[in-house]
């Protein structure tokens, strides 16, 4: 039975799977040995039993957040720091970090006294002055917003009118409806309208894209034998192009309407022997 037990847990390590169904047992470990890697934590007041892995991973995360919390409380330490060199000694704190004092001092000496020499006038002036910088800016802003809005609307809406037309034209073009043909046609477009030329529709260039589709085929298909041909193009196509040939063919070749009933009328004769042929010639 013991060497049954042993066959049986060295079967299930090799197989990869756990030998118990406690939560994070290993491979081929007995319920005891899974005990005795369980660790018992407090969560929330609650004590739970967690495995190595687990006990691993909750501790990286902690360190992590305890590393976080750290440089925050350092960073909020300093700022109180200088704060409380400003409120104790301003001038000092201003030293430590660099700044001209007198320089600091002069200017605040000479706003005041600006200030203080303007009539009542000048300063309505003044204020009148900065409150329209003010208004002139925000409406800038407001007009720039908005002839920025105009030109993603009429972009929107010529792309629209530029589709429809590509569609429209693709319709009655005899062209594949892929992304190839619309990219040559926008192609087209664009090289119309950098050579100067305005209001460059769909309809204006299609005819040099039949012109690229034309020339690439034949420059494929004429250097490929008949084998090739087939074995590139595919039976089915092979098929199209052979109804296509065979019916272009029968319309081309109609025989007309006074031919045929001549040709019935010669059929309705009674047919004559060499015998009376001849002695009608």
């Amino acid at each position: 039975m013991s060497d049954n037990t042993e066959v049986q847990g060295v079967a299930d390590q090799a197989s990869g799977q756990p030998t118990n169904s406690i939560p994070g047992a290993a491979p081929g470990e007995t319920v005891a040995e899974t005990m005795q890697r369980m660790f018992k934590v407090n969560v929330d007041g609650q004590e739970v039993e967690v495995d190595e892995e687990e006990l691993k991973r909750g501790y990286s995360k902690a360190s992590a957040a305890d590393k976080r919390f750290a440089e925050a409380a350092m960073s909020r330490k300093e700022a109180e720091t200088v704060l409380r060199m400003f409120k104790d000694n301003p001038r000092s704190a201003m030293q430590q970090l660099g700044l001209d004092v007198r320089k600091l001092a002069e200017d605040v000496i000479q706003d005041e006294l600006r200030e203080a020499m303007l009539s009542p006038q000048e300063k309505e002036i003044r204020n009148y002055k900065n409150e329209l910088a003010r208004y002139q800016q925000s409406e800038k802003q407001a007009r720039e917003q908005y002839e920025a809005q105009q030109q993603e609307y009429e972009m929107a809406r010529y792309t629209e009118t530029i589709q429809n037309e590509i569609v429209a034209t693709l319709d009655t073009a005899g062209l594949p409806k892929t992304e190839r043909t619309v990219g040559r046609i926008a192609y087209y477009m664009q090289a119309a309208l950098n050579a100067g030329y305005e209001n460059v529709t769909p309809a204006d260039v299609i005819d040099y894209v039949k012109k690229d589709y034309v020339t690439d085929i034949q420059s494929l298909v004429g250097s490929l034998s008949e084998d090739q041909i087939e074995a590139f193009l595919g039976a089915d196509v092979l098929r199209k192009v052979a109804k296509s040939t065979i019916k272009t063919g029968m319309t081309r070749n109609t025989v007309s309407k006074s031919v045929n009933e001549n040709k019935a009328s010669r059929t309705e004769k009674r047919p004559v022997s060499p015998r009376e042929y001849f002695r009608r010639h």
